[in-house]
């Protein structure tokens, strides 16, 4: 199967820059990401975030594009699952809804949260997010898939009730979860979810150490919607008319984002067990922060160069069996992501859909028709 793209991204907004304008663009790149190719469009949820990340409401978003596009798939990456903040049944409902609205169009992938500012805020518990997330996730599940349901948990306690509407797509709209741990990925598995992998900045041998456990684990539910594992990993992106001229216009922001993505880590890994395994991707992730061969050669995260160069790094993340890659196309203003989503679908997507489809020399396919005649 064709490696599939997504468009991935956290409503940044640049130091000078509006808010409310960085919504509008934001509506005008998915637009184009659905013209050029894009095969999903991927919206984060960030809440009272610092640095420009402003996908507060990325819900409220689906709606909107449910009317403004008619093709590309619309995916939570990530819906937060601690209780105090999004609560399952009523993410259940907004997800059976917005199917509705899209005709079958949405995806769900869910996460634990992974900032102390969010956590902070909405009173969470570090030591219930892992659980939360799990026992949400059960609860959306069964509402979606049973007519009447009840549900008895620790977290979640739901008399005989009714989910309505249900979603489209059936039983349900593909179900994933975010996830960074050998744990999380080989709960993923088990469960028969989709899995959006990343290694933290920790290098090629750990992110197909992930993958290689997903992929141990996993078990059809055969009551869902997936016949098959499908494994998605996150790309920091960045493309321009030539390798140079990428790294002058990306490099910075990419290294920038590194640092503050991860400054969180550290303190989390000491407020709870569960995040305690973060600690050890720190001196990756520093050293992605500051050392431009290290984030794009050995992190095992980051793409950016000419289209030609992309194509090729590609292949190396195609090598490792993954089903899509979702870019991140944020970090620097309006104006390069609509012409990084235009690159990339003129010159990167096709070379994966259709490889018998794209233009080469002439000397090439001279080449292999001399090979073919018969011999004399």
């Amino acid at each position: 199967m064709a490696l599939k793209f997504g468009f991935w991204s956290e409503q940044e907004t640049q130091v000078g820059q509006s808010y409310a304008r960085r919504l509008h663009e934001l509506v005008d790149e998915v637009r184009l990401a659905e013209k050029m190719g894009f095969d999903s469009v991927a919206l984060s949820e960030q809440h009272v975030a610092l640095g420009g990340i402003s996908s507060s409401a990325p819900e409220v978003v689906y709606g909107y594009l449910a009317a403004v596009t008619s093709r590309v798939k619309l995916r939570s990456a990530v819906t937060l699952m601690p209780q105090k903040i999004n609560h399952a049944l009523r993410s259940a409902e907004r997800l059976a809804v917005t199917d509705i609205l899209s005709h079958g169009r949405m995806e769900f992938y869910a996460g634990r949260a992974n900032t102390t500012i969010a956590m902070r805020a909405f009173n969470v518990d570090p030591n219930e997010t892992l659980p939360q997330m799990e026992e949400g996730l059960a609860l959306l599940r069964k509402s979606m898939r049973e007519d009447i349901f009840t549900f008895e948990g620790k977290y979640y306690q739901i008399p005989p009730r009714m989910l309505v509407p249900k979603p489209l797509q059936k039983p349900h709209p593909v179900i994933g979860i975010a996830a960074t741990s050998e744990r999380s990925h080989s709960w993923a598995g088990s469960e028969g979810f989709a899995v959006l992998s990343s290694n933290i900045y920790q290098g090629w041998d750990y992110q197909a150490r992930l993958i290689n456990t997903y992929r141990k684990a996993w078990k059809r539910d055969e009551r869902g919607p997936l016949d098959r594992s499908r494994i998605g990993l996150p790309l920091f992106f960045g493309i321009g008319s030539t390798d140079q001229k990428a790294k002058d216009d990306y490099a910075e922001p990419l290294m920038h984002y590194a640092r503050i993505a991860t400054d969180a880590y550290p303190r989390l890994a000491k407020l709870s067990d569960d995040y305690a395994y973060m600690s050890e991707s720190q001196p990756a992730a520093e050293r992605a922060g500051k050392d431009w061969d290290y984030l794009l050669n050995e992190s095992a995260t980051t793409v950016c160069g000419s289209p030609d160069s992309i194509i090729r790094q590609l292949e190396k993340f195609e090598a490792l069996g993954i089903d899509e890659v979702l870019l991140h196309l944020d970090s620097v203003n309006h104006e390069k992501i609509m012409e990084a989503i235009e690159m990339c679908g003129r010159y990167v997507i096709p070379h994966f859909n259709d490889k018998n489809n794209v233009v080469r020399p002439t000397e090439e396919i001279l080449d292999r028709i001399r090979a073919m005649r018969p011999q004399k």
